[in-house]
């Protein structure tokens, strides 16, 4: 299984959290009718789009040769 690049992590994260995004128009657009699904839905997709995000922040510092601290 191939590994993960910088942009593949990046593009994953912004897909995730735009989705978040996406599902909480929604809920907003329902009148919160369906708040006990999309809600979760939303809460779960940020998580996995923030660690995307930070991954995808290690990548970058590990690829320009500077550590991290």
């Amino acid at each position: 299984m191939k590994s993960w690049t910088f942009n593949t992590c990046a593009l994953t994260g912004f897909a995730c959290s735009s989705f978040a995004v996406l599902l909480l128009v929604l809920n907003a657009i329902t009148g919160s009718a369906m708040i006990s699904v999309l809600l979760p839905a939303a809460i779960v997709a940020l998580v996995v789009g923030g660690a995307f995000s930070v991954r995808a922040h290690l990548l970058w510092i590990r690829g320009r040769g500077t550590s991290l601290r």
